[in-house]
Parts: structure tokens; sequence; C-alpha cells
């Protein structure tokens, strides 16, 4: 494929803790998945349904977990946080989710309009440098430890092993886990599956040679669990928009 061909495709940007993607346009049905969101009408309000209530403005933001769907007929910035990680803790933003009002987040919003115009590398890392910028709430030093072990590991931690390296019961570490991260365990895990998946996304590279190296059983498991947690399986969003993946770590 000729480099003008591949910069045509919609970008999808990577990084440890979360991940952006610009799209032309953007429909999906209600769902919920372990990243929080923010999403945003690079030129034009945005129309979100966030636990099910309709919202229209430019920015909107969902917590974990948080049953949502967006409808946009124009470009729109979809970004994706890591409950885990500072740029969601670092946002200060408490309830279900909400309007973001993007005049009290300057650096945020002069980064998307910068990321609007280039759509190349250095936009994206100038956006992250701006969700990375504010003093994260502080995660329980148990369960921050029990997160790093997960994303070392490259597959499943039985609950009971991790809470034992932790100090605690089994129950009280799932209750305390569940507290801190706004998921449970079990979906925190599967959402650390889908982001090996989108890590190790290469042209031309099979569902279920994906599916196999990201953890999942097979590719039936991995279609499940994107529909499930993103409203489709990966091949729709490869009919409706051609993406192009940017790592950025």
């Amino acid at each position: 494929m000729n480099e003008a061909a591949t910069r045509a495709r919609a970008p999808l940007f990577l990084w440890d803790g979360g991940w952006c993607m610009l799209a032309p346009r953007m429909h999906n049905r209600p769902h919920s998945h372990v990243a929080a969101s923010l999403l945003v009408g690079l030129r034009q309000p945005i129309s979100v349904q966030l636990a099910g209530h309709w919202l229209t403005a430019r920015a909107v933001w969902a917590a974990p977990d948080v049953n949502q769907a967006l409808s946009s007929d124009g470009p729109v910035a979809v970004i994706h946080l890591d409950p885990d990680h500072r740029a969601w803790r670092g946002l200060g933003l408490e309830g279900p989710g909400g309007c973001l009002a993007l005049d009290q987040h300057t650096a945020i919003a002069d980064a998307l309009e910068q990321l609007d115009a280039q759509r190349d590398m250095a936009a994206a890392l100038a956006l992250r440098r701006a969700l990375e910028a504010g003093e994260p709430a502080p995660l329980d030093a148990r369960i921050a430890e029990a997160c790093r072990t997960l994303r070392d590991s490259d597959g499943d931690i039985a609950g009971a092993l991790l809470a034992e390296q932790v100090g605690l019961s089994e129950s009280r570490f799932r209750h305390l886990f569940r507290a801190q991260v706004g998921v449970t365990l079990k979906r925190f895990q599967l959402h650390l599956k889908c982001q090996r998946a989108l890590t190790l996304w290469r042209d031309g590279m099979s569902l279920t040679d994906l599916a196999l190296a990201a953890g999942f059983y097979d590719q039936p498991h991995l279609n499940r669990t994107l529909r499930a947690m993103f409203d489709t399986p990966p091949s729709r969003y490869a009919r409706a928009f051609p993406v192009r993946v940017e790592h950025l770590d």
C-alpha cells in the first residue's frame, strides 16, 4: 500500500494507559467498556447516550463501565483512558459522566485542535502530555501493585493469587479492586487483552492469530468481547473506515 493510501486511513494512536482514534463519523449502540471515555466533536457538537439519557455537546466524558452510545455525522475524537493510569485519575471527574467543559481544560482542547489539523505523531504526543498533566488521585498501593502484575503478565492471574501477593483475602481484594478501579477484576483482565490485541495488530494479520496472541481462546472469544465492550467486532470498523495504528510508546 502506498504512503498516500496509508495516510488516508483514520489514525488510532496507542500509548501506555490509553488511546485516541480520529474517525470521520461514528454511530454505535449502547455498550460499556472498562476504559473511561472522552468523546469530542472536532468541528461540531456530538450526541451521546449516557446511562440512558441523551446529551448534546462538543465534549462528553463517561466513567469506566458506564453504558454509553455515540452518534456523530462529523469528525470525532474517541479517547479511552485506562482507569488505573494517571491521565484518567488526574482529570478529577466524579460521577458516571456528563458534558466536559473544554474551556476549563484548555491544554486538552488546544492539543485536540492541533491533532485534528495535523493528525501526526507529534500532535498525538502533545495530546498525551495534556491528558497526563493533572495530579492523579492516589490509587491504593495494593491495587496499584496488582494492576502492574496484571499488565506485566501475558495471561490471566487468579484473584486468589493476586490477593495473596498483596496480603488480602480474596473477597476483600475483589471488593477493594472494584472500589478503586471502577470495574471488576474479570472485566479489567478482559480489557487488558483487548488492549494487547490493539498493540499486537499488524496489517495482514488474521483475526485468529491476533486472538491467540492476545490471550483469547479463539477468534469468536475475541469477537464476543469486542462486541460487548465496543458494540462491534473489528471487521465492522474495518469496513466502515480503514484504520492505521500508530504507537506512541
